[in-house]
C-alpha cells in the first residue's frame, strides 16, 4: 500500500511540475487538428478587427483601400477610403512578432501569398496565443514565491474546466488569452512593487495596465487589486495610504507611460477621423445599467457563464468562504467579480456575440484562481476521506463536461435558439448529442 502511495505521489509531483508543457503539447495537437470552422474563421469578424492593424501597416502601407475579409463589419470611415475598426491595436501589438515571422520568413520561404491571410499567417496567430498563454506559469510562480501555501498550480484545471481552453485553441485571435496573460503578469509584479518600489517597477506596471486597458477598458477594475492588495484591516489601509503619499513622485510616472501606450491609438483615430479621441463603439453602450441582466449572464442558454463553465462555480464558492476574512485578497477579488458582472450584464450585447459561454470572464480566471485554490485547501485539509473523494468525483465530472463541450463545439449554440428549434432544455441537450 505504501508503495502505491509513493508511486501516485511521484506521478502527482511530475504532473504538477510539468503541467504547462503538457498543456502546450496538447494545444499543439489540437491546433494542428482544429475544426475547419475555426480555421476558416481564424481572422474573421472581431478577430480581424484586432488584427487588421498588421496588414494595414506592414503590407498595405496604410489603411487606405485596405482589403478585409469581413467587409460589412469594417467599412471605410465615412467620407474617406480609410478602413475603420472600432477595436484598438493592443492585440495586434502582441501578435506582431509572429505576424512578422510569418510574413518575412514562412510565407516567403514556402511561396505563400504575402497578403496577411494565407495559412502561415493563421499559424502565426496560433503561435501567438500559445506563447502568451503561459500566464498560468506566472500564477504558479506567484504562489511559490509569495503565497507558498496556495495550490495555484491547480489553476491549470480551470484551463480544461472552463472556456479558457476554447479561447486558447479555437479562437486564438480574440483578446482574452492576451488579457489573461497581462492580468497574470500584473498579479505577479504587484508584490514586487510594494516590496521594492522604484521607477522601473512603476513604469513596468504602468505599461501592463496601459496595455490591458487599451485592449479592454473594463480591465481597469484590476486597479482595485493593486490598491487594496493585502489590505486586511484599517491599520493596513492607513499604511497603504502612507505608502502612496511617500512614493507619489514615482507614481507620476504612471500617467506618462500609460499615455505613451495609448498614443498610437490616438494617432490612428486622428488619421481616420481628424480627432485625437473618439468613442469607437458608436451607439453601443451600457444600456442596461439600471436593469442589468444578471441571470442571463450567469445561467441563460445564450452563453450563460456558469452553464457553459460550471467549474467556475467552484471559484464563486471559494469567494463566499474566503471573503469574510479576506484570505489571499479574496474580498477585493469578490468585489472585482461583482463589478465586472454588473458591467457585463449592463452591456447592450450582454451575451457578447458568437461565443462559447461568457467570454468576458476569461481574463478574470487569473484572479479567481485564488478563491479556487482556497476552496481546495479547505477540502483537502479535512481529516475525513469522503469529502475529498466526492469533490474529486465532482471535479472530474466538471472537467469531462467542459472538455467535451469545447471539443464538439463548432459554433454559437444559440443560433439554434434564434431559429426557434430549441424550445426547452431537453431539446437543447439532444442537439448537443447529435454533434
Amino acid at each position: 500500500m505504501k508503495g502505491i502511495k509513493k508511486v501516485l505521489s511521484a506521478i502527482g509531483r511530475f504532473v504538477l511540475r510539468y503541467y504547462l508543457l503538457f498543456i502546450l503539447a496538447f494545444g499543439a495537437y489540437r491546433a494542428a487538428t482544429i475544426h475547419a470552422r475555426f480555421w476558416n474563421g481564424m481572422i474573421w469578424s472581431d478577430t480581424e478587427g484586432y488584427y487588421l492593424y498588421l496588414p494595414g501597416i506592414f503590407i498595405n502601407g496604410g489603411f487606405g483601400n485596405l482589403f478585409v475579409r469581413t467587409e460589412g463589419q469594417f467599412p471605410m470611415f465615412p467620407g474617406t477610403n480609410k478602413r475603420y475598426t472600432k477595436y484598438t491595436y493592443g492585440i495586434a501589438l502582441m501578435e506582431a512578432p509572429f505576424f512578422l515571422a510569418a510574413h518575412h520568413l514562412a510565407a516567403k520561404l514556402y511561396y505563400q501569398p504575402l497578403d496577411g491571410y494565407s495559412p502561415y499567417y493563421l499559424r502565426g496567430v496560433q503561435c501567438s496565443a500559445a506563447v502568451w498563454l503561459p500566464g498560468i506559469a506566472f500564477l504558479k510562480a506567484y504562489g511559490t514565491t509569495f503565497q507558498p501555501c496556495l495550490y495555484l498550480y491547480d489553476d491549470s484545471v480551470l484551463y480544461f474546466g472552463t472556456n479558457l481552453m476554447h479561447y486558447h485553441l479555437q479562437e486564438p485571435g480574440m483578446s482574452h488569452i492576451y488579457s489573461f496573460c497581462l492580468f497574470a503578469l500584473i498579479i505577479y509584479y504587484i508584490p514586487k512593487f510594494y516590496t521594492r518600489p522604484g521607477w522601473r517597477a512603476v513604469a513596468w506596471l504602468s505599461f501592463l495596465f496601459g496595455l490591458t486597458t487599451l485592449i479592454r477598458p473594463t480591465n481597469a477594475l484590476l486597479l482595485l487589486y493593486l490598491i487594496f492588495y493585502n489590505v486586511n484591516s484599517r491599520i493596513a489601509l492607513q499604511e497603504r495610504w502612507q505608502f502612496f503619499r511617500r512614493n507619489y513622485k514615482l507614481l507620476l510616472i504612471a500617467p506618462a507611460v500609460i499615455l505613451l501606450v495609448w498614443f498610437p491609438q490616438f494617432a490612428y483615430w486622428k488619421y481616420i477621423s481628424g480627432n485625437w479621441l473618439i468613442y469607437s463603439y458608436g451607439d453601443e453602450g451600457f444600456i442596461y445599467w439600471n436593469r442589468p441582466k444578471f441571470y442571463k449572464v450567469l445561467f441563460y442558454i445564450q452563453n450563460g457563464w456558469l452553464l457553459f463553465s460550471p467549474m467556475a462555480g467552484l471559484t464563486i464558492i471559494g469567494c463566499l468562504l474566503g471573503a469574510w476574512k479576506n484570505h489571499y485578497n479574496i474580498a477585493i477579488i469578490s468585489i472585482i467579480l461583482l463589478l465586472s458582472t454588473y458591467l457585463f450584464a449592463s452591456w447592450w450585447c450582454w451575451w457578447f456575440g458568437g461565443a462559447l459561454g461568457q467570454r468576458s470572464y476569461v481574463e478574470l480566471y487569473t484572479l479567481l484562481a485564488f478563491p479556487y485554490a482556497y476552496l481546495l485547501q479547505l477540502i483537502f485539509r479535512q481529516r475525513w476521506l469522503i469529502p475529498k473523494v466526492l469533490f474529486v468525483l465532482l471535479w472530474l465530472a466538471l472537467i469531462h463536461y467542459s472538455y467535451f463541450l469545447t471539443v464538439y463545439y463548432t459554433g454559437p449554440h444559440y443560433e439554434v435558439w434564434e431559429l426557434e428549434m430549441v424550445r426547452n432544455w431537453a431539446l437543447h441537450f439532444d442537439y448537443w448529442q447529435k454533434l
